[in-house]
Formats: structure tokens, sequence, C-alpha cells
């Protein structure tokens, strides 16, 4: 009995030491993936509730810079944005850094331009037939088409289109809706670029500098109703339930930008000094992730998925609304990034036109909160009026962004959050690898599928235009 007894005393010491070492080395693992000084930040978005149990989406995300020094995350920086000479989607990078460049250039070629064909055309003839009827008042027409002609990125239909082709539907069913989307794209621009006082827009003077700001406006509202008219035309042939699905998330698409919108516009109006880097995620999710990634990934899924209701579909339209979140945020950062050190002609816009308009970007609220003495004076010039703004003080904040690494921190963030969408890509497996081109799908093309979404996650931020 004694020998018994020392026996289990022994074999239970045994296991409890066991178990002490496997706690341990599962603790220093954990250390090891997520350091105690790495803030985590969960941003959550609303979701059309008539779809999900749930009421939000969330997802975390880390902002503290990956293990790479300062000086790389700036090296990085600089090449992507000045360095670049290839040509990738009409943008030219240099053959010393093509290795660089994370994404296969020929696959968003194609995909990017075979949508520019197919949208234009689509717009067209939908503006050609509103002109046509008895009574338009045809001048109007003539100036729906001058945002949509300049040489936009057709990111959104592209998306759209790739997602539905992905989970096997057939592509030229989506162009209808990847037109509207477009559209909404372009009437956004048109109105964001007065609210903004921006004066230029792909590479030319925005439309109300051109025809003054009523007008533009008047512009604005009538390209909307133009994405109404084709969304309408889903009813011939994917159907009234999935038709309503789409009209419902593009309304909660509106709502969300709007939201987005107006948050940024509030920052400005009150010269707000404070805002966190949660504060910026929520503000990019709304204005910019919903209609430019997450609605464009959802209604892809509705028109190519089989199932005709949003119910049969929670897990991969929560899981593409996570990975549109992700990617969004960082497209918008490596946006504000080009605006400080992009270059004209690719750019398209006006270089360092976001300081001008006091935009609460990223950089700009890490300036503010690093800048010690020189804070005050930074916003001092933000609260000037654009047109009292000199050269001389732009130059100043850019100084300053330089000396706190603002944007190498906006440069890293972003560079992670694309990670971090890869991540999350990977997991999506109900998107085919590969989808084959059927006879029947006109105006698409055979990578517009999950090869063309695979590529976009670097495109987004090593992308110079």
């Amino acid at each position: 009995m004694p020998e018994e007894k020392l026996l289990f005393l022994v074999v239970f010491s045994g296991f409890s030491w066991l178990i002490f070492q496997l706690n341990s080395l599962k603790l220093r693992e954990k250390k090891q993936l997520k350091p105690s000084n790495q803030p985590v930040i969960t941003i959550k978005t609303a979701i059309p509730d008539r779809q999900l149990e749930e009421e939000f989406v969330s997802i975390e995300i880390s902002v503290t810079p990956q293990s790479e020094s300062v000086s790389k995350a700036k090296k990085s920086l600089t090449f992507s944005v000045a360095e670049t000479t290839q040509e990738v989607n009409g943008e030219k990078n240099s053959e010393e850094s093509q290795s660089e460049i994370m994404f296969d250039k020929n696959i968003i070629n194609e995909a990017l331009q075979s949508s520019r064909s197919a949208i234009v055309t689509t717009i067209q003839e939908t503006i050609k037939t509103k002109r046509e009827q008895s009574g338009a008042y045809t001048p109007l027409y003539d100036l729906l088409m001058d945002y949509p002609l300049r040489a936009g990125k057709m990111l959104r239909p592209t998306i759209c289109i790739s997602v539905a082709r992905a989970v096997g539907g057939m592509g030229h069913l989506a162009i209808k809706t990847a037109s509207a989307l477009e559209l909404y794209h372009n009437a956004f621009l048109i109105h964001d670029d007065i609210e903004d006082g921006s004066e230029t827009r792909r590479g030319k003077d925005t439309l109300h500098q051109m025809i003054g700001i009523p007008r533009a406006i008047n512009v604005g509202d009538a390209t909307n109703v133009l994405a109404v008219g084709l969304l309408l035309e889903n009813l011939a042939t994917i159907g009234g339930s999935k038709t309503i699905n789409i009209l419902h998330e593009i309304d909660f698409m509106a709502q969300q930008s709007v939201e987005g919108q107006a948050m940024e516009l509030d920052w400005v109006a009150t010269n707000t000094s404070k805002i966190s880097d949660q504060d910026y995620f929520k503000m990019c999710v709304k204005k910019t992730c919903w209609y430019s990634f997450i609605t464009p990934c959802r209604l892809g899924l509705i028109i190519g998925h089989p199932a005709a209701s949003p119910k049969d579909l929670v897990k991969p339209l929560a899981s593409l609304t996570r990975f549109g979140m992700i990617l969004g945020i960082a497209f918008q950062i490596q946006d504000d990034v080009l605006n400080l050190q992009g270059e004209m002609e690719t750019y398209g816009k006006e270089i360092g036109g976001d300081i001008y308009e006091g935009k609460r970007t990223l950089m700009l609220n890490h300036v503010i909160a690093n800048s010690g003495a020189a804070a005050p004076k930074i916003l001092e010039i933000l609260a000037q009026r654009r047109e009292e703004k000199t050269p001389d003080q732009i130059a100043f904040i850019l100084e300053k962004m330089q000396q706190c690494g603002s944007i190498e921190h906006g440069w890293t963030v972003a560079r992670k959050l694309a990670n971090q969408a890869a991540e999350i890509f990977e997991s999506l497996d109900f998107l085919q690898m590969e989808t084959a081109l059927k006879p029947e799908e006109q105006g698409v093309c055979s990578v517009q599928d999950r090869r063309f979404l695979k590529e976009l996650i670097n495109y987004v931020i090593y992308r110079n235009l």
C-alpha cells in the first residue's frame, strides 16, 4: 500500500510538472505573438439587420509597427510612392523596383481594363437612352459623362464582378450592378470635391471648378438617379429577390458613406485635435470601406451565388465584410499617403490637398499627437480656410510629419492591415481558385475571379495612383 501511494505521488507530480511546462510554453508563445506593448483595437460595423442574427461584424486591429525598423519602413514608402516606373494600370515603375512590386501587374491590368471597357460602354448606353427620351434636357447628359470618362481605377466594379465569378456565377450578370457602383462612386466624388474644396480630380479640374457649384451638385444628383435605373434593370436578368437584396445593400452602403463623410466634415469644421486611431478607423469603415470594398464584395456574392436569400449566405457575407473592412482602411491610408508624397501626374489629385482641406488623416492625427510644442501651430494652420493657407505652412506640417515619423507610421499601419487582409482572404474557402470563362460571359475576362482579388491586396498599398 505505501508503495502504491508513493507511485501515485510520483506520477501525479510528474503529470503536474508536465502541465505546468505546457502552460508556460503557451504563455511564452502568446507573449511572442502579441507583445504587451501592442495595443489591439476592436473595430465593428453595423450590417443590414434583415440578414444576420448578429447586429455587428467586428474585427481586431493591432496598430503598432511591425518588427521592421523605421528606416526600412521609410525606404519601402519612398520606393512604393516615388521611385516606381514600371507600367501598372497606366502608372510607370522602374525595372529596378519591379522585384519590390508585390502584385501581378498583368492580372491587375487585364481585370481593370476589362471592367473599364464594359462599364464605360454600359454607362454610355444608359445615358444615350435617357437623352433620347422624349422631352429630355440633353445638355445635362453631356455633363454626366465627364467623370466616368476620366481614367478612374475601376476597382469597385472589378471587385463586384470578380467575387460573382469566384463563387461560380456569371460575370456578365454583374455588369449592371458594377456599373451602378461606378456611378455612385462618381456621384460621391462630385459632391466630395465640392465639400472639400478640391481643385483637381483625375488630372483635370474638378467639375465644380469647371461649371460652378450649383450645376455640379445637380450633375452629382443626376448620376445617382442613373445608378438607380441600372439597378432596376437587374429585374430582367437576376430576378426580383436578388434585385431587392441588392437595393437593400445599396441603401445601407449609402447610409454608411454619408455618416462617414459627416464625421470627417465635422472634424474639419471643429478643428478637432484629439482623434484616436480607433476614431479614424471607424470613419474609414463608414466613408471608404463600405462603398469601395465591402458592398462590392457583398453584391458580387449575392449576384454570383446560387442562393437567392442573404439568410443562406450568413457566414460568407460576414467574412467578406471583415475582409473589406481591413483592406478598405489600408486603401484609405495609402490614398492619404499618396496625397502627401505622390506625384501629381500619376496620382491625378493635388499633392498636399488633404492638408489644405484640413482632413484628419492617420498621419495628421499622428503629427498633432506627437509634435509637442509644434502642435498648437499646426492646429492654428488647420483652422484657417483653404484659400488662406500658404505653401510654406503646408511645408511646415509636412516637415513635422517627417520628423515625427508620421508618414512612416501610416505606411507601416497600411502594410500591416494588408497582411491581415491577406490572412482573412486565405480563409475564404467559398471562393474558387480559378473560374473558367464561359462563352456567354460577354464583357468580362478570365482573371476576374479569385486571382484578381488576391492580387488586389498588395495592389492597394503598393500602387501609386
